[in-house]
């Protein structure tokens, strides 16, 4: 009676796993982005959705929320999937709200962006090669708050990046400057010098993510731009201080719009033109401009 008890149990386990690994997690599209859900409770309820695929082939600017509300509730975003961008062959700029992960092969299909903003600290390794899925991922422009540690995201990008704009806040944590052979400006908007000790990425695999330390001949190449109230601070700086022009922000020709100011859950909400680099404008000519989250083409 107790082995066909057992075999009862047994059975029962087996059926309920199957049913857990059939599971039909559903998707939602909203402007041309799909979302997925990835998590069910035992009430039967839907959550933590990810970014699933992102159909937008000729938009040339593109935001990521980190909220969107379905079936009347506001849902949290995690993720973005390996592959989301990949039919974007149009995309110049791409605004990836702050939390989000960035799983393998994420920005596969970003190839010529002219301008990033990504600030998420919790990217994805790959699981055989660590710059396998960010190979297809280059910028001119990135804006961010906290230095992304792996070694894979600034290698992709260290062919190409031309300006390096930084948070005001100082969670930035320099990483592979050094490689960045052109990068020529650096707006960085803390007023402490951001951390340039050890990094380990998040995953705890040490601390030889990056190098702390600006390349020799970046020295006179970079200007950079601080906050006028911390100029001393970045001049007597240990790493920071080996750069030759060192310069206030508001001695600038144009000061920069620092783009996640604006941002509410994601979307540009402030009546303002901004261009697809995050400059705030006055009368827009032509070209391609963001207002209220939405793009605009001004012929």
């Amino acid at each position: 009676m107790k082995k066909v008890l057992w075999l009862i149990v047994c059975l029962m386990t087996m059926v309920a796993s199957a049913n857990a690994h059939n599971v039909h997690y559903p998707t939602y599209t909203e402007d041309g982005i799909t979302y997925v859900a990835n998590y069910r409770d035992k009430q039967g309820n839907f959550s933590d959705w990810d970014v699933l695929k992102v159909d937008k082939p000729y938009d040339k600017t593109i935001i990521i929320p980190n909220k969107i509300v379905i079936d009347g509730k506001e849902e949290t975003l995690n993720r973005i999937k390996g592959g989301a961008f990949s039919t974007c062959i149009s995309l110049d700029s791409l605004i990836i709200s702050d939390g989000l992960y960035v799983e393998e092969e994420g920005f596969k299909g970003c190839k010529e962006l002219e301008y990033l903003y990504y600030s998420s600290n919790s990217c994805r390794w790959s699981t055989k090669n660590k710059y396998s899925y960010y190979l297809d991922l280059s910028c001119k422009t990135l804006e961010t708050s906290v230095g992304v540690a792996e070694d894979a995201f600034w290698k992709s990008v260290e062919k190409t990046l031309e300006k390096l704009i930084i948070k005001e806040d100082s969670k930035f944590i320099l990483t592979r400057i050094d490689g960045c052979k052109k990068l020529k400006t650096i707006i960085c908007h803390a007023i402490n010098p951001p951390k340039t000790g050890p990094v380990s990425s998040p995953y705890g695999y040490g601390s030889g993510c990056g190098h702390e330390k600006f390349a020799s001949y970046q020295w006179s190449i970079i200007t950079l731009y601080v906050p006028r109230e911390s100029l001393e601070d970045y001049y007597f700086h240990n790493v920071w201080g080996e750069i030759d022009n060192i310069y206030a922000i508001d001695e600038m020709v144009e000061t920069p719009t620092f783009i996640n100011s604006t941002i509410a859950n994601g979307v540009i909400m402030d009546d303002v033109w901004y261009s697809l680099d995050g400059t705030k404008v006055d009368e827009p000519t032509k070209g391609v401009y963001i207002k209220n989250g939405k793009k605009y083409v001004v012929k």
